[in-house]
């Protein structure tokens, strides 16, 4: 039998290996006596996820090739929504997921949206360019990945799946957990690299 303590290890392992360790500790915990994850768990489990998540979309900003960091780092965001799915024991659906990732972007407006393009685009200048896209990248990605994680999160522990979540529920609460990812992104900026 698992016990608690089991259950929240605080071995420190890279993102990928703390993100795989959280979802078996999840499936696990679904299929021992049938004993799901209390609430305080599953939020602490998703934090972990979350925070873990930001770190390879930081490390996403590194890459010097323009759009691939975009693609990276959108591709660790769907990892991140279907990571807190498997948590909260929701269905996903990719395309879904997909489509609310771009439409939360779209969200932020043109200059936000712009921001996160240009971040990238940046990095077509030789030298001066690569150097500022990488840190301004860097931050943007994780900042962005922080604010998914975190509206997703709110929506799975409100009853809600990937198949009905809307957008404009959550555009404002999306807009203030960017300002709070950027701030964390910076504080992890040196970690990811």
């Amino acid at each position: 039998m698992t016990t608690k303590s089991t259950r929240t290890s605080s071995t420190k392992t890279g993102p990928k290996d703390s993100v795989d360790e959280a979802e078996k500790l999840a499936e696990s915990a679904r299929q021992e006596d049938d004993a799901p994850l209390s609430a305080e768990e599953r939020s602490q489990l998703a934090e972990k996820i979350i925070r873990d998540h930001v770190l390879v979309g930081t490390g996403a900003g590194l890459i010097p090739i323009p759009i691939f960091d975009l693609v990276a780092a959108i591709g660790t965001q769907l990892n991140l929504i279907r990571k807190l799915a498997t948590v909260y024991d929701v269905p996903f659906s990719e395309n879904r997921a997909k489509t609310a990732v771009t439409t939360l972007l779209g969200s932020l407006g043109g200059v936000g949206a712009g921001t996160f393009i240009a971040s990238s685009l940046v990095k077509t200048i030789p030298v001066l360019g690569t150097a500022l896209g990488i840190a301004g990248a860097g931050v943007t990605l994780g900042a962005f990945t922080f604010a998914v994680g975190k509206v997703f999160q709110q929506h799975f522990e409100s009853g809600g799946d990937v198949l009905n979540f809307d957008v404009s529920a959550y555009k404002d609460h999306f807009k203030k957990m960017v300002k709070k990812g950027e701030e964390l992104a910076e504080e992890d900026k040196p970690e990811a690299a």
